[in-house]
Parts: C-alpha cells; sequence; structure tokens
C-alpha cells in the first residue's frame, strides 16, 4: 500500500502533465499592444515574443501542479522572473511589464513606479533573501510571489503588490494614461 508521503514523492519525481498557461485574452492583446507574439508549444510553456526586433524573449512554463515561472531569455541567457501560484497575479505582472513598451510607442512620459520596501501596498510585506528569492506576501497570508535578486525583486514585487488592488481595466487605463491615473497619484501609488 502506498503512503500518502510516498505518493507525493512520486508526484514530484514524475514531471507533472504539462498544460497550457490559460492566459486571458486581455493579457494576450496587451502583450500584443507591446508587439509581442504568444506562441504555445505542445509541451504547454507559453513563449512571448518580440516582433519589434527586441531580441527579448519571454517563457511560462508550469513548475509543479501549483507554480509558474516566468523568465526571459536575452543573447542567449535564460533569467527567472518570477514565481507565481496563480494566472491573475502572474497576468497582473505581465500588464506592468509590457506597458513601458506600449507607453514609449504612444511618446508617453515614463512612470515613476515606486519600489522599496516602504511604497508596498496595504495589506503585503516582502521577506528578506532567502535561498535567491525574495517573496511578496499577504500580511496574515500565504506567499504570492517570488522573484529573484535583492533589488530586481523589489522591482517586480513592489510594484506588483498595488497591481493585484486594481482591475486589469483600471491598470490599462492607468499606463495609457499621461499621469498614471488611477495606479498613481500625486507622485505615489492610490490606493483604489
Amino acid at each position: 500500500m502506498r503512503t500518502l508521503a510516498r505518493v507525493s514523492r512520486d508526484i514530484e519525481a514524475t514531471p507533472h502533465p504539462r498544460f497550457s498557461v490559460p492566459l486571458t485574452a486581455e493579457c494576450v492583446g496587451w502583450a500584443r499592444t507591446a508587439h509581442y507574439v504568444t506562441t504555445v508549444a505542445e509541451d504547454g510553456d507559453v513563449q512571448l515574443r518580440s516582433e519589434a526586433g527586441a531580441p527579448t524573449r519571454y517563457f511560462i512554463r508550469r513548475r509543479g501542479p501549483d507554480r509558474l515561472e516566468l523568465t526571459q531569455l536575452d543573447d542567449d541567457a535564460e533569467h527567472p522572473l518570477l514565481f507565481v501560484a496563480d494566472t491573475e497575479v502572474l497576468e497582473r505582472h505581465l500588464i506592468g511589464l509590457f506597458a513601458d513598451d506600449i507607453r514609449e510607442d504612444l511618446d508617453l512620459p515614463l512612470l515613476e513606479i515606486g519600489w522599496t520596501v516602504d511604497d508596498l501596498a496595504r495589506g503585503y510585506e516582502v521577506s528578506e533573501m532567502e535561498r535567491g528569492y525574495r517573496t511578496l506576501k499577504r500580511v496574515g497570508g500565504g506567499p504570492v510571489a517570488a522573484a529573484p535578486d535583492p533589488a530586481l525583486s523589489l522591482l517586480a514585487l513592489v510594484p506588483l503588490s498595488h497591481y493585484l488592488q486594481w482591475s486589469i481595466a483600471d491598470l490599462k487605463r492607468s499606463f495609457l494614461s499621461p499621469t498614471g491615473s488611477p495606479l498613481l497619484r500625486r507622485g505615489g501609488y492610490a490606493a483604489p
């Protein structure tokens, strides 16, 4: 008879069946606006490839049954950017990630987005670096996302804590606004 611990070890030792990461039409459309084409490989991995001549490609892969990994490929080197457990969290990050390209195409000014620990959205906290990653957590709750590198992790996780409080429609409206409103107000993040 197999015990739960044995089954758990078997699941971890066996490659997980690959299922495509279900990105919403809103997210895929935003990526397309930033000149990124979305393709899904046979194994379910998603690739976001720039059509604007930039060598940057992003990959979204399942890493176990409850985790997604976003990586970036530049000049033949692939780097992890973010781990999440929820597609909704990943999509909020992607909306922000592609916003700079879209704003540049529209000749909108670069948005000054806070990224220090003091800029975290109410209800969120970040861990210290552990095993090379920093984790964004809901206060009194579980982890939301993790990112590598002491500085770059804050650049990803602090804005993400705010993006999670807004609808995708409001985020897109913010990134298309010259002032970043409603996400940003008076030089800082606004509350929804």
